[in-house]
């Protein structure tokens, strides 16, 4: 082990709380122990004091938040776009086989679809579908 990795014991007195927060802490994430927390704690704190002249701790710090921002709603996204995958299915099995359409008026059915949800920013409602499909419009 290199001279940079050896631990040493060192007293430190810290308040109850400060021991509570610190053990909480440690089971949240997972460490092996208050040790461990606290040398972490140290490294976060004089990154954070020394902020200007460490500009990539920040940096990353911001980085890494950031990415698990962002991957968290892609999975909550991708999860609900194949729920509403799997309705849609449903749904168009049900109406072709209950309908007879011919490949023109499915034709004119689509491009009539997507111009009215271009028209309405893809904000759709079974209202808005009610009063379509009771339109006399093409």
């Amino acid at each position: 082990m290199s001279e940079e990795y050896k631990k040493q014991r060192y007293s430190v007195w810290l308040s109850k709380d400060a021991v509570q927060k610190s053990d909480a802490a440690v089971a949240m994430e997972g460490l092996t122990n208050r040790s461990a927390f606290i040398e972490r704690a140290i490294h976060f704190y004089s990154g954070y004091l020394y902020q200007e002249k460490h500009i990539d701790f920040l940096s990353d710090v911001i980085l890494e938040s950031m990415k698990g921002i962002v991957k968290t709603s892609e999975d909550r996204l991708a999860r609900l776009l194949f729920k509403i995958a799997v309705e849609m299915a449903k749904l168009e099995s049900m109406l072709a086989a209950i309908n007879d359409m011919d490949e023109a008026t499915m034709r004119r059915l689509h491009i009539r679809c997507v111009n009215e949800v271009k028209k309405i920013n893809g904000i759709l409602t079974m209202e808005a579908a009610v009063r379509y499909q009771r339109s006399d419009e093409e």
